[in-house]
């Protein structure tokens, strides 16, 4: 649940930089790209639209063969506390002096598994993560408990849906997945450079009018941050910039000259 929109970016810039770090770390290798440039966060117009959102997110390890449920994907997912209606857990903080480079003979389900059970036992911090699965509900005005778990009940529904369609493309194109087991052993793979380009979405709804008057909004939100910047650039940095756009730097309208 974001709570406060602008902490958005720094969020994300953190979670790739440690991220990356941590994986290079591990692969004995320094300052080498993980993640793909920028990232892609349109607003969601409807409720609809965002169940079949989510639907899309958690459907995607069977639509992409890799297992034939979100239910035994491998990896980290919130699948599983969102059916059991946990929504509460501690995980170890792993800080980043931590990581070490893998010996060549480690890179195997054996060697991995050994070495997160000693970043584990190093640790002695614990951080609490909280699951809000229907606070994206509440923002679309639905706080009543019984209307939300049927809510919740069609995400899954629409998540089993993908993953039976998944299923069936699979055997008319005799394909098979990856599975869970060959998931887990693979190695890191330490060649892959991320290239992945897209458009990015201004937002994401199923009713075309709301799409429309959203996007004349936004233009017209832009076309006012562009003034604000030009009278900044002026000198006059009393002018506000339009609350809900990420603001510049203030620019510099003079260098300080000591004399010698």
């Amino acid at each position: 649940m974001v709570r406060n929109p602008d902490d958005i970016p720094s969020f994300l810039r953190h979670f790739k930089t440690e991220s990356a770090h941590a994986l290079n770390s591990l692969l004995g290798r320094n300052k080498r790209t993980i993640w793909c440039d920028g990232y892609d966060s349109p607003r969601v117009l409807t409720l609809t639209k965002t169940i079949s959102v989510i639907g899309y997110i958690y459907a995607n390890p069977a639509k992409d063969n890799l297992v034939g449920s979100v239910d035994e994907y491998p990896g980290f997912s919130t699948w599983k506390m969102f059916l059991k209606g946990e929504f509460t857990k501690f995980w170890k903080r792993i800080r980043r002096p931590q990581y070490r480079a893998l010996t060549p003979d480690s890179h195997n389900l054996s060697g991995y598994t050994r070495e997160a059970e000693r970043l584990l036992s190093d640790s002695n911090e614990l951080e609490q993560f909280t699951l809000e699965p229907n606070a994206w509900l509440e923002a679309f005005g639905v706080t009543d408990v019984e209307q939300q778990e049927q809510i919740n009940a069609r995400v899954i529904a629409l998540v089993r849906y993908r993953e039976q369609r998944a299923e069936r493309k699979r055997e008319r194109q005799r394909k098979r997945v990856m599975g869970r087991e060959r998931l887990m052993r693979q190695e890191l793979d330490v060649t892959h450079r991320p290239e992945r380009k897209g458009k990015r979405m201004w937002c994401l709804s199923d009713n075309r009018a709301a799409r429309v008057e959203y996007i004349r909004s936004l233009k017209k939100l832009k076309q006012e941050a562009r003034r604000v910047l030009a009278l900044w650039r002026m000198g006059h940095t009393s002018a506000k910039y339009p609350p809900g756009l990420y603001p510049p730097s203030m620019p510099k309208l003079a260098n300080v000259l000591i004399a010698a």
